[in-house]
């Protein structure tokens, strides 16, 4: 269906970085990932969801943003 999120994708991602070290990764890690396997849509794409429905936090560093989850 067009424009629902995509939950699997979603899912996928929130798992890379809750399992990451202090539950952060570099943005432009993420992007160089190939996409979860079971998703028709792309990591910018995913990242953006993610982002719009504040499930993540971009954190700006001096080496590019950071992304973080967001305290829930």
């Amino acid at each position: 269906p067009h424009g629902a999120p995509e939950p699997t994708g979603r899912r996928a991602l929130l798992a890379v970085i809750r399992r990451s070290r202090h539950r952060e990764v570099p943005r432009g890690e993420l992007l160089q990932r190939r996409p979860p396997p079971g998703t028709q849509l792309g990591v910018p794409y995913l990242l953006h969801d993610l982002l719009g429905a504040h499930l993540l936090r971009s954190v700006p560093t001096t080496s590019g943003p950071m992304l973080r989850l967001a305290e829930t």
